[in-house]
This record gives C-alpha cells, sequence and structure tokens, in this order.
C-alpha cells in the first residue's frame, strides 16, 4: 500500500513522515509513505516576520492543496500550523503519539539566564513575549528560516540563543546543549509536538486512517484546537496552549502575553468533552484579555 504524502521539503518535514510512515507501517504492515515536497509561502518569504505574512494559511495552504488538486493522498503538518478550520472537504483523519509540547533556549543558559544584552532569536511573537517577561535583559531579535537554518545562524554567531520547539530539535536528531522550558511557565503554541494527517473526508485513506488514530494524542489536539477556535479569531496577541491527560480528565491552559504580563486561564472536564474545555479555556482568556484592556 502506497500512500503519497504532501509535505514541506525540510529536513524536519521529511521525518515528520517518516514518523508518520513508522506508526502507520506499525498498524498496517506494508504501508509506505512516498513523500511529495511542496513549497509554502511560508518558505518561499524569507525577509518578513511571520506575523507580517499572515499567521494562518503560511505553512499549510499549499500542502493541503495538493490533496485537494490529487497530487497526493494525504498531508503532514506540523498540528500548530494548521488554523481552527480546514478547506471544505478535507478532515484531520490521523493524530500520531504526541512529541515534546515544550519550548526549548539553545544553547543552556546559566542558572540566572541570559546575561543583558545578549541576542535572543524568534520567529514567534509568543516567543518573544515570554522572553521578555523571563528574560528583561536580554535583546529580542527576528529569526526566520527552518530549523536547520536557524540552527546555523546561532552557529554563525549572529545570536547568542534562539527558542525553538524541542520537538523538533528532537526529530531532526539535534545534539545540542539546550533548556528545555516549563509549558506551565512558558505556555507552548498549541498543537506544538502533535503531528496532524489531512485527507479528503469522503475518501478511502481517510476511513483507513481514521481507524487508528491515537486517542490520547487526538484528545490534545482537540482542546488545543479548541483554544483557537473560541479565542483566536477575537484575539490580538498571540496564544499559548497546553493539556494533560489524567486518566479519563484533561486540564487545559490557555495563556497570552499582553502588555509585559502573562495571563493564564484553565479548564478542566472528562476527555469525550477535549473540545468543548479547550474552547472554554479560550473563552475565560478572551474574557481576561477584554477585562486587561478596559483597564488600559
Amino acid at each position: 500500500m502506497i500512500i503519497k504524502a504532501a509535505a514541506r521539503s525540510s529536513r524536519l518535514s521529511r521525518a515528520q513522515v517518516r514518523e508518520v510512515e513508522e506508526y502507520i507501517r506499525g498498524r498496517i504492515p506494508g504501508a509506505t509513505l512516498r513523500h511529495i515536497e511542496v513549497s509554502t509561502l511560508g518558505d518561499k518569504v524569507k525577509d518578513k516576520p511571520l506575523h507580517l505574512i499572515g499567521r494562518i494559511g503560511v505553512f499549510e495552504k499549499e500542502v493541503n492543496k495538493a490533496v485537494l488538486d490529487g497530487r497526493a493522498d494525504i498531508a503532514v503538518h506540523s498540528l500548530k500550523d494548521l488554523p481552527s478550520t480546514l478547506p471544505p472537504g478535507l478532515e484531520i483523519v490521523l493524530v500520531p503519539p504526541r512529541g515534546d509540547p515544550r519550548d526549548s533556549i539553545v544553547p543552556q543558559p546559566p542558572e540566572a539566564g541570559p546575561a543583558p544584552g545578549s541576542r535572543i532569536g524568534t520567529s514567534s511573537l509568543r516567543r518573544a513575549g515570554l522572553a521578555s517577561i523571563h528574560y528583561p535583559g536580554a535583546k529580542v531579535e527576528p529569526l526566520r528560516g527552518n530549523l536547520d537554518t536557524r540552527l546555523r545562524k546561532l552557529e554563525e554567531g549572529r545570536y547568542d540563543y534562539i527558542i525553538v520547539a524541542e520537538a523538533g530539535l528532537q526529530r531532526i536528531g539535534a545534539n545540542v546543549p539546550r533548556l528545555r522550558l516549563d509549558p506551565l511557565i512558558w505556555p507552548p503554541a498549541p498543537g506544538q509536538g502533535l503531528l496532524a494527517v489531512v485527507a479528503r473526508e469522503d475518501s478511502r485513506i481517510a476511513e483507513v486512517l481514521r481507524g487508528i488514530d491515537h486517542k490520547e494524542s487526538r484528545a490534545m489536539a482537540e482542546a488545543e484546537r479548541g483554544i483557537l477556535s473560541s479565542a483566536g479569531s477575537g484575539c490580538r496577541a498571540p496564544l499559548g496552549g497546553y493539556s494533560r491527560l489524567h486518566g479519563q480528565m484533561i486540564t487545559v491552559w490557555a495563556s497570552t502575553v499582553v502588555n509585559g504580563s502573562l495571563h493564564v486561564a484553565r479548564a478542566r472536564g472528562p476527555i469525550e468533552r477535549a473540545r468543548a474545555v479547550g474552547e472554554e479555556a479560550g473563552y475565560m482568556i478572551s474574557e481576561l484579555l477584554e477585562a486587561v484592556e478596559d483597564e488600559g
């Protein structure tokens, strides 16, 4: 069984396709993924911060189009790159086991944190806001490029530190010293560490892959996408999202940084209501933001 899988062409994307292939082959013997490489808007425009070229669709639109056009059977994404709603006819049919959801700072800073004036590179408004809280003496500077490019720029001395997703470092086998950041103190992006396999909702491959979905990871994916669906459209600040399972219960944290402060909302409920629990946390963070704006 050969499955054509559309994904970006970076080393990390290739590693993600292999990870999905290993998961599928462990449940469907003989299945093989053929990587269809796709160049996205985020790959093509490298001289502007992500928030200036539009966060929605920057890395996923062209990849999903390969499925809609019939060039690929599935698309493989980092879940955090997907908007809260997909184009008509497409569905997230499989979420494999979650990787590490945390952010990491590379290299590992001293216990007291980066020295004043240190240059910290990141392409994320969320990470920039958190860095300004935890490392107030440092200078946050824009950093674009895939993970390999960002690591190379660090090695070249353009930055003293960079902040990236720990799951990405693990997936490419990066052997670099780093500090893994506590997700309750340094909230990751909603869906970070999770992969999403997208297919046409009426396709045979969708039917097959739904049957091997990873239940626990799906619950976390639904919860954290629930944050985006309830708070994302009206939120003027970058969102953080994180969830943990406790038996048949799920706890969800939604967060954002406004005016130099971290705001966090928490909700808890049964995993079969994961989406609704995430939406509740999203609504709560929206209300917190409205209160902060009213006070301002």
